[in-house]
């Protein structure tokens, strides 16, 4: 028959266990191995800038500068024009947000768990 033991009789047996059987001494050469083991572990790179990441970021910089100009700089008409189509466009959210927002949260649902469903196939397949 087999007896389980219950917690309070595994915990004494383990801190008998602990009290009774002798100590090992512990390897003279482990502090060794260890300081082997980080002095070869070879240090982190320094982050490197490369040219091509200086260009990009002129680039970035530019274009970014040029769009800022280019919407400072339009005419009142079009300013206008563009605020007038905005507000209709407010306007027309506003008016179909009663199916606008489920058919948004449902078809954002339908997108990540089709992101999630061969990931969780592949792990289940395992």
């Amino acid at each position: 028959m087999d007896h389980s033991l219950t917690p309070e009789t595994q915990n004494a047996v383990i801190e008998n266990a602990l009290h009774t059987h002798p100590i090992a001494a512990m390897p003279r050469d482990i502090t060794a191995d260890v300081m082997a083991r980080i002095k070869t572990t070879p240090a982190p790179r320094p982050f490197h800038f490369s040219w091509s990441d200086l260009v990009l970021a002129i680039v970035f910089s530019i274009c970014i500068g040029a769009l800022w100009f280019s919407i400072n700089h339009l005419p009142p008409l079009l300013v206008a024009q563009i605020r007038k189509e905005s507000i209709l466009f407010y306007q027309h959210l506003l008016v179909n947000i009663r199916w606008l927002l489920p058919v948004v949260f449902f078809g954002l649902a339908a997108f990540l768990s089709a992101l999630t469903i061969p990931y969780l196939r592949r792990e289940l397949l395992k």
